[in-house]
């Protein structure tokens, strides 16, 4: 049985973060931290399946639910600025859930704009435990996402679709020198991993998503 805890952290007068925690009664070894998108929230498909894919394979999810969307002070900062303010709020989220709780694995999964705050803390972060990381539509034209999944020595999921803006197969098949790194690319999918006009086989490339997410779950989650 899980338990849904639904909470805030006011990371200062002009942040509040919610977030909610799903937790098994008996304890788990492994929690999965996700970081969603800038429009697309933790109940779209994506993260609404993931999550599911998490909680069938006992691992107790945290979802930030930050909204940069509506926060003016947030849009008025340089790119650099609104970065590192992602990247507070995640943390801030992630000290307070689990200052009182240990688990033995951190399983990040972000989408889009959430890659970035990811790249922040897998390249010199503060809470990575025994950590796989799931990059769903990750930001390959930004430097620092790229040289996060290029670079990385921990192993990293990187799922995207080839009608996606930020499709860049150079850097894509670059990945093939880490063997860290596996990739799934969706044909005719785009930013939201869906095909345009086709519901059918948007729902078939959901299932071949989740299924991966699954077999990568499997082979690297602690216990």
């Amino acid at each position: 049985m899980y338990q849904f805890f639904e909470n805030e952290v006011v990371r200062n007068e002009y942040s509040t973060i919610p977030y909610t925690w799903i937790r098994s009664e008996k304890r788990n070894k492994s929690i999965c931290i996700m970081f969603p998108g800038l429009g697309y929230t933790t109940q779209r498909p994506l993260f609404h399946y993931a999550t599911g894919v998490c909680l069938n394979n006992n691992i107790d999810v945290l979802h930030i639910n930050y909204n940069f969307v509506k926060n003016e002070q947030f849009r008025k900062l340089t790119k650099a600025e609104q970065e590192q303010w992602m990247y507070e709020d995640v943390k801030a989220v992630v000290e307070a859930v689990l200052k009182d709780t240990y688990y033995e694995q951190c399983i990040l999964l972000s989408k889009s704009i959430g890659t970035i705050p990811m790249a922040m803390e897998w390249t010199g972060g503060t809470f990575l435990l025994n950590s796989v990381g799931i990059w769903l539509t990750p930001l390959l034209k930004d430097d620092k996402v790229y040289q996060a999944l290029l670079e990385t020595e921990l192993p990293s999921l990187c799922v995207i679709g080839v009608e996606d803006h930020h499709f860049v197969e150079e850097r894509l098949a670059s990945f093939e020198n880490n063997p860290l790194v596996s990739t799934v690319v969706i044909q005719k999918a785009d930013h939201g991993l869906e095909v345009q006009g086709n519901t059918l086989v948007s729902i078939e490339a959901m299932k071949e998503i989740m299924e991966q997410v699954e077999v990568f779950i499997k082979k690297n989650k602690v216990g």
